[in-house]
């Protein structure tokens, strides 16, 4: 039996023409959760730029948060093309939809700097994890773009872990009992960025060549990886059932 979480031999698409419904229904419903996240950076500048500078403790955090915004806005411009081109545009009825993933709602509720610190060592690594699926994927203007994003969120999610770790040594035992008291809930939040573990639409998106693995199977991988990461800061690891919205 066929893992179904093995992509199939799909056929690659160059361009919106002529998509099968069932392909071109996925592929808008993906592109449109990237947008409806990213384009926040492009659209919203007061709520993702100035209230985190606002709360940036020093000038080396400022001007590194600055860069990653604006990694971000050409992302948002990435995937607005990508959705043009399909006939979805990216205005107001667009960006008034609900967030798709809660941890971006729980950013904009941020009360100081290292809750940035922590959103971005989620929320920016789960972004790398699916920019990885995307390259060599079965939509052809989507994978020129992907290596690119991919690596990009990588040096997003490292700052976070940057962040933390300067935190850590400026802060010292008051900043660890904080850090450990905002990880009791953005460490669920991660986990769950990757939705249901039972999902009938991720198989979908393999077979389809629009993602290589499945929810539960980027889930462990990133669990391990932010497990290492939170060992080597001393921090203790948060009981992966608690808080949990998807199982």
């Amino acid at each position: 039996m066929q893992n179904p979480t093995e992509q199939a031999e799909a056929v690659k698409f160059t361009g919106p023409g002529n998509l099968p419904a069932a392909y071109k229904y996925l592929l808008i419903r993906m592109l449109s959760i990237q947008s409806r996240i990213e384009s926040e950076y492009m659209l919203m500048p007061e709520r993702t730029l100035l209230k985190p500078l606002a709360l940036a403790p020093t000038p080396e955090d400022k001007a590194e948060y600055a860069a990653f915004w604006s990694d971000e806005v050409r992302h948002a411009s990435y995937w607005m093309h990508l959705l043009g081109d399909l006939g979805v545009s990216v205005d107001d009825a667009f960006m008034a939809t609900p967030m798709p993933i809660y941890i971006f709602e729980m950013r904009d509720q941020a009360q100081d700097w290292i809750e940035y610190g922590l959103f971005s060592f989620f929320a920016d690594r789960q972004g790398a994890y699916m920019g990885y699926e995307w390259v060599g994927c079965s939509y052809q203007p989507l994978a020129k773009i992907a290596e690119r994003v991919y690596r990009e969120e990588l040096g997003h999610a490292a700052f976070g872990y940057r962040l933390m770790r300067r935190h850590l040594e400026r802060e010292g035992e008051r900043g660890r009992a904080l850090l450990i008291k905002h990880l009791a809930k953005w460490y669920p939040a991660g986990l769950d960025m990757f939705g249901k573990s039972g999902s009938k639409r991720q198989f979908d998106y393999v077979r389809m060549g629009l993602r290589r693995r499945s929810n539960e199977q980027m889930r462990a991988e990133f669990e391990a990886e932010v497990n290492n990461l939170l060992t080597k800061l001393e921090i203790p690891i948060p009981d992966p059932t608690a808080g949990r919205l998807y199982l």
